[in-house]
């Protein structure tokens, strides 16, 4: 049974994307803190899922419409997924009980009773999940359905019932392991076409004959033959394994099976129990937030109110911002030092990440283009080991980005180049952008080069459009984006008075 609650349709592009990077750049672990609440594997999913953004709209369509289901039914979600969490915890336990010795030597008996344990803590779970969603199935996502009618049509209650009532039975292998076989014998006289007839419960075996085997052929009448040579009772024993086996691998199969379900559910329910928990965050402080609108037909940027989540959890508020663009592939963001350029390009660049996660964004409305790979290029500390100098490390950084990333992305560029001088930033800089203007890759360029965003905004092209974070008449930030052409001034004299006043 395969759960389709979220489904993978960028593998290659995983391989892409630098991880470390956004998490780095856009200060994304304060947000991970947040949608794991403190539960390690739910930060080590909603990781996973966030730093591989999905790329098809129809399947982050799809984690919409379940997701709106879970923030109705949240109860029923942390439920099933704390449920696989324990499931497989037991299952771990059990698994590293017999790690060290589950070899040939145990009996084939031994083993069939370590999955029955296994089996029996799995089944308690799978029992809990289908009774729970028999109670409370009135969804609205089709795969959410979907999934709650192949589960509990798969998982009945006479099917649980029937497999307990089977593995309880096998708990007569911790007294005896005397069975019935029927078999044909063959050439010389050796056995064939082996069955297991009965496992036998009715052995009286006491202390003086210990070691001693019962083995029972199948005939028109039963014949006990008493064993005491040791070589026969050897053959006696490969027979008896020989005819548990079957047990052995049906059982061993069954747990397999439950355990990948189990880790299904644990992944994809984990996954929008991440979405709950920043949901919660979000709402208890009022913080808008929408579900993202994609658009497949030209460039779009329309944000309304955008939160910068890093400050909401640091700071518990933070001003938004509202941007609208149709057709434009450079945003080239300038004006005063502290004026919430960085703290915009964070929002945005964090705001699309859960928008192609199949989450929500913290704004009142959000219209964008799904991006098939996000990159980030933010400043970096010097080189401690001194092998390159700051320039030299961003171009290299740079290079490694230029051969990863694919057309129609997302680059985000902070303060590039400011580790030279004005005019050779400038150059670099319109370089950059000359060489990316033909791949439909959209770029959020943060800069304070005055010579280069001055540049370009004299030649007036209409796929370039020029934000700037301004200042009040008093040196007030107000830390809201506005169209406006670039300053020569980033008013960093309004730092130096307010620091050396």
């Amino acid at each position: 049974m395969e759960i389709k609650l979220i489904t993978t349709d960028n593998t290659a592009q995983r391989l892409k994307t630098d991880s470390k990077l956004l998490l780095r750049d856009l200060k994304l672990d304060l947000l991970l803190d947040i949608i794991s609440d403190g539960d390690e594997e739910l930060r080590k999913i909603s990781s996973k899922q966030l730093m591989m953004p999905a790329t098809q709209k129809t399947e982050l369509l799809k984690r919409h419409s379940v997701l709106k289901d879970a923030i109705k039914h949240s109860e029923l979600f942390y439920e099933i997924y704390h449920w696989a969490c324990q499931a497989l915890d037991k299952i771990q336990t059990y698994e590293d009980s017999t790690k060290l010795k589950y070899n040939y030597i145990i009996p084939v008996p031994k083993k069939i009773l370590t999955q029955v344990e296994t089996a029996l803590a799995a089944l308690t779970y799978l029992e809990n999940i289908s009774g729970r969603l028999r109670n409370e199935n009135n969804f609205t996502a089709e795969m959410l359905l979907s999934f709650c009618r192949e589960y509990t049509a798969y998982y009945t209650d006479n099917f649980l019932k029937e497999v307990q009532a089977f593995l309880h039975s096998l708990s007569v292998l911790k007294k005896t392991d005397a069975v019935s076989v029927g078999a044909h014998f063959g050439k010389g006289l050796k056995m064939s076409d082996m069955s297991l007839l009965r496992i036998l419960d009715n052995e009286n075996s006491s202390e003086e004959k210990k070691g001693l085997l019962s083995f029972v052929l199948k005939s028109d009448k039963y014949h006990e033959i008493k064993i005491e040579n040791t070589t026969i009772e050897n053959e006696v024993r490969e027979i008896i394994d020989a005819s548990l086996t079957w047990i052995l691998k049906t059982i061993s199969d069954f747990n397999y099976t439950v355990k990948h379900l189990l880790e299904q559910l644990k992944f994809q329910f984990g996954f929008y129990c991440g979405a709950l928990n920043l949901y919660k965050f979000l709402t208890e402080r009022g913080i808008k937030i929408c579900f993202p609108e994609f658009s497949e037909n030209s460039k779009v940027l329309k944000v309304s109110e955008l939160s910068d989540l890093f400050l909401v959890i640091t700071d518990h508020s933070a001003v938004a911002n509202s941007i609208s663009y149709e057709g434009v592939s450079n945003y080239i963001i300038t004006g005063v030092n502290q004026g919430g350029k960085t703290t915009f390009l964070r929002s945005f660049g964090t705001a699309q990440l859960l928008a192609q996660s199949g989450y929500f964004t913290p704004a009142r409305q959000y219209v964008c283009n799904i991006y098939q790979s996000i990159f980030t290029h933010f400043p970096e500390e010097e080189d401690s080991g001194l092998k390159h100098g700051l320039l030299e490390q961003e171009l290299l950084k740079l290079h490694d980005i230029i051969n990863r990333i694919t057309p129609d992305s997302l680059l985000l560029l902070n303060e590039t180049f400011a580790t030279t001088t004005d005019y050779d930033a400038a150059y670099l800089a319109k370089e950059l952008l000359n060489g990316i203007g033909d791949s439909g890759i959209t770029c959020l360029f943060v800069t304070h080069n005055y010579e280069f965003s001055h540049s370009l905004y004299s030649k007036k092209h209409s796929e370039n459009v020029f934000l700037r974070a301004d200042r009040e008449e008093a040196g007030e930030r107000s830390f809201r984006l506005t169209e406006g052409e670039p300053l020569k001034t980033g008013h960093a004299l309004d730092l130096y008075q307010e620091v050396m006043k």
